[in-house]
């Protein structure tokens, strides 16, 4: 099963493929998104598993296994950098202004917004250099849809 989920994502002899680093760490950053009010909620995983086969062009098997592989990263992560510096990295300034889109899809999901919530994702879109400006106008874009 690993060598199939290895060939999709394109892994060799253990080195990740830039999507699936890139996918990894964005599941990671909605995952945190998601727990930061202690409630992964059915509705806030669909959201998530949904914006990843969007955003990477995954199935949902593939989907599911990157979450799986994204809650043990996150779980064991000791800051946000090491997923908001990939995505940085790679992504240029509209990217990641659609990360943070993702991000507001997923916490608003379950039609609730928690401080926790509202906090990590403040405080994800800084590091990935989203102006506050940008992110409230995000966040008004997705709750009008």
């Amino acid at each position: 099963m690993f060598a199939r989920v290895s060939e999709f994502l394109g892994l060799k002899a253990g080195k990740a493929s830039p999507k699936d680093e890139l996918a990894l760490a964005t599941a990671a950053l909605l995952v945190q998104v998601s727990k930061a009010d202690g409630d992964f909620s059915a509705g806030e995983r669909a959201a998530l598993l949904k914006a990843l086969t969007e955003r990477y062009g995954l199935d949902a098997w593939s989907a599911g296994e990157i979450l799986t592989r994204a809650e043990a990263r996150e779980a064991e992560a000791t800051s946000l950098y090491e997923f908001t510096r990939t995505l940085a990295r790679e992504l240029d300034q509209d990217e990641r202004q659609e990360i943070v889109r993702l991000l507001w899809q997923v916490a608003l999901a379950d039609d609730s917004l928690d401080n926790f919530e509202a906090n990590a994702l403040a405080k994800i879109a800084g590091l990935l250099g989203v102006t506050p400006e940008d992110r409230v106008r995000i966040k008004h874009e997705v709750m009008g849809r």
